[in-house]
């Protein structure tokens, strides 16, 4: 009989423990510590949900127990208990209490600042005798001076006595090389303890700094009316440090009839904690949101507060950004501490990129995707990537060749699939392996169970495309404030090989949503029918060796200014592709130097 499980919220309170950084010793309020271990790990874009498992012996009364050396910045309003059986005990309280990696004691501290003002005072006494050296070396200087001002008037007035010079000149040399002497030993003895003072004044640093890196005590109150029994504590939390996105894996052979497609998680974290051995999941869900009935709202006109404004994670995530790199000072061999930051830069950067991504699925296709990693994962604490399989499929794949002249003059073979697992594929990076050989990189959107979409799979080396202005056929005129361009262009398809080639030729004519631009006398040979973006299709064939034209013709008429006017400053390409006014104005812009 399946056992119910009793899910409490923490209390929170805050507290503080001394004890050593190798093992600090609990507060007697704190109860047995347990040993517990990180069993169930789930990755949002910006943060985990980790589960902790550990098996307490309950005794009749009232016990406490603690999950000790959590991470400081875990989301305190996250944590939840859960006791199974759940007959085994009830839950009283949950504390979470403020710890710290070390917290020293006031003696050390003052061990370590005794230590550094004790070196820093032989340091002083040296400085001290400097500065008699340079008094002597001053006095000296001033004797000199007044013997050479002397030496002039006693020539005057009485005769100049040589050794009484002389032993002034030489008492002057040797006090001079004396005071030469003692500096150089005065340097010396300073070179010496300058390094041990810098030791000294980073040991004392360190542990005023270790006693500030926060860990967090989880501290349960359990009452047991019956006999002793052995019971599983589940303590789950969240923290920030995490991250993951979603990359497939493409395989086909030659004849592109069928292919193996993988889809893949990449997870980084620097949460503070390995998930060593660990059911691991990948979500692309908000964890803040809730999931609720659609039911139509109030329609608001005016400014809305931003998504997140009121997500009470940010604390969490602000610690983590305060503490994390002191995390890896004290954690980490000196060593790994530059690649712990490097792989962190790039891991907050990747969270950035992936929280934008599962924004716009859920805003784009209103859902969200939950994956389970394939068997037991390990994932270190150190911020490099980790690859875990999340699905694998074989589909049945209908090759296909694609030519754009407008876009491309390479004719792109695809593979049309359908999605035949039961979970969808995820905006992401594909990998592209033909025959076993890298073939590069492409993109896909997201794409439900059942839901057909096609796949790049290389370049039709064998067809040609041309697409080119024909001249004799286009003209340019003005009439007062409007344009009026006439345009026809001819598409070449070629097929170089020895085999025939079935292909799909696209191409298309301007299409206007507003009066002042007109689109008129429109030719399209072989005849075609555009669609609603004015996009043209034909299925063509070529022979061996055959080649085919298609002429596009069409006039356009339009205010002179259009294309200033459409024109977007500093537009970059994306964002010209989705909004098509940049596009728009090139293309008028282009045509127009070409007709001229």
């Amino acid at each position: 009989m399946k056992s119910w499980i009793a899910i409490v919220p923490v209390c929170l309170a805050l507290g503080s423990v001394a004890g050593s950084a190798e093992e600090p010793v609990a507060d007697a309020g704190e109860g047995k510590p347990l040993v517990s271990k990180i069993t169930e790990v789930t990755v949002y874009a910006d943060r985990a949900r980790v589960v902790r498992t550990a098996v307490a012996d309950l005794a009749p009364g009232v016990g406490k127990f603690a999950f000790r050396k959590l991470p400081g910045w875990i989301d305190e309003g996250s944590v939840r208990l859960a006791v199974s059986p759940a007959t085994a005990g009830e839950l009283v309280d949950v504390e979470v209490k403020k710890t710290y990696l070390a917290r020293p004691e006031d003696e050390d501290i003052r061990n370590a600042e005794a230590a550094m003002q004790e070196l820093s005072d032989q340091l002083g006494s040296l400085d001290d005798e400097r500065g008699v050296l340079e008094a002597q070396a001053r006095q000296l200087d001033a004797i000199r001076t007044f013997s050479l001002e002397k030496l002039p008037k006693d020539a005057v007035v009485r005769e100049i006595k040589v050794d009484e010079y002389a032993g002034l000149v030489t008492f002057i040399g040797n006090s001079l090389t004396g005071i030469a002497k003692a500096r150089r030993e005065l340097d010396k003895r300073q070179r010496e303890k300058r390094p041990e003072l810098l030791a000294r004044q980073r040991k004392l640093n360190e542990l005023m700094e270790r006693s500030q890196l926060e860990q967090r005590t989880v501290i349960v109150t359990i009452k047991t009316a019956g006999a002793a029994l052995p019971a599983e504590l589940r303590l789950t939390y969240m923290l920030p440090g995490a991250t993951w996105e979603p990359v497939h894996e493409l395989r086909a052979g030659g004849a592109v009839d069928r292919v193996a497609l993988a889809s893949f998680g990449v997870v980084t974290q620097t949460t503070g904690e390995d998930w060593d051995g660990v059911t691991l999941s990948l979500s692309t869900q908000r964890s803040t949101d809730t999931i609720q009935i659609p039911e139509l709202e109030k329609l608001l006109v005016g400014p809305r507060v931003p998504a997140g404004a009121g997500d009470k994670f940010r604390a969490a995530s602000g610690k983590f950004s305060g503490q994390i790199k002191t995390w890896n000072t004290y954690n980490n061999p000196t060593a790994k501490q530059q690649e712990f930051v490097a792989n962190l830069d790039m891991q907050q950067a990747q969270q950035s990129v992936n929280l934008i991504r599962f924004e716009r699925l859920q805003e784009r296709r209103g859902t969200t995707a939950h994956f389970t990693a394939a068997g037991i994962q390990t994932v270190r604490t150190d911020g490099r990537p980790v690859r875990v399989l999340v699905g694998a499929e074989q589909m049945a794949a209908q090759p296909k060749i694609v030519a754009a002249p407008a876009v491309s003059l390479n004719a792109v073979r695809t593979a049309e699939l359908v999605n035949s697992g039961k979970q969808p594929l995820l905006p992401g990076h594909v990998l592209l392996y033909v025959d076993g050989a890298f073939l590069g990189a492409t993109e896909t959107d997201f794409v439900a169970p059942g839901e057909a979409f096609p796949v790049f799979v290389g370049v039709a080396d064998s067809v040609k495309l041309t697409r080119t202005l024909d001249r004799k056929r286009s003209s340019i005129t003005w009439s007062g404030k409007r344009t009026r361009m006439q345009v026809s262009f001819l598409v070449s398809a070629e097929n170089l090989g020895d085999a025939p080639v079935a292909l799909q030729l696209a191409d298309r004519i301007p299409i206007t949503e507003t009066d002042e631009v007109r689109v008129t006398d429109v030719a399209i040979k072989p005849e075609a029918k555009p669609d609603t973006k004015g996009v043209l299709r034909w299925d063509v064939t070529l022979a061996a060796k055959e080649k085919k034209d298609f002429r596009i013709e069409y006039t356009l008429e339009y205010p002179k200014d259009l294309a200033q006017r459409i024109a977007v400053p500093n537009l970059n390409p994306a964002d010209a592709a989705a909004s098509g006014e940049g596009i728009h104005a090139k293309m008028i812009n282009d045509l127009e130097l070409q007709l001229k």
